[in-house]
């Protein structure tokens, strides 16, 4: 038997509209931002700061969880990136079934070059606009809303 549909109610769609369209808005801003500055797109950016957080690099699965995208989306990022010389693969010493990313020092470098950028584009599409007192309850519910996507639960 199919369950009834919840229709959203008042406030939930005045939490769900804007939420929609701002996010859009926001993340396709960051990307113009870096594309501009650097041709890199938003994901090539998360990639290079998790591997960067990462000395023994990463599987592209695990990549992949982290961005909510599927692992061929990661492996034609990650080729672009080795491309141009920002990131490596190489299989696992300890099991040769993983290929692991890893970051390059031009991988570093260009990460300490999109830092500034970013972080001013984060500030005047995001922060900038968002008083001070709401910052913990946003960093709350995105808290929860990420682990719900990561099946922690609400």
């Amino acid at each position: 038997m199919e369950e009834a549909v919840r229709w959203f109610d008042e406030k939930e769609m005045a939490a769900w509209g804007p939420f929609v369209v701002s996010t859009m808005h926001l993340m396709a801003q960051l990307e113009r931002d870096l594309k501009h500055s650097f041709d890199v797109t938003l994901l090539d950016h998360g990639i290079l700061l998790m591997l960067q957080n990462s000395p023994n690099g990463l599987t592209m699965g695990h990549l992949a969880d982290q961005f909510g995208t599927e692992a061929s989306v990661i492996t034609y990022r990650l080729t672009r990136l080795e491309e141009r010389g920002f990131a490596q693969r190489a299989r696992s010493q300890e099991d040769s079934r993983e290929v692991h990313a890893r970051i390059t020092s031009a991988g570093v470098a260009l990460c300490d070059q999109m830092g500034p950028v970013h972080i001013t584009s984060v500030r005047k599409n995001f922060i900038d606009h968002v008083p001070r007192r709401d910052l913990p309850a946003i960093a709350d519910a995105f808290e929860k809303l990420y682990g719900a996507q990561r099946g922690d639960g609400i």
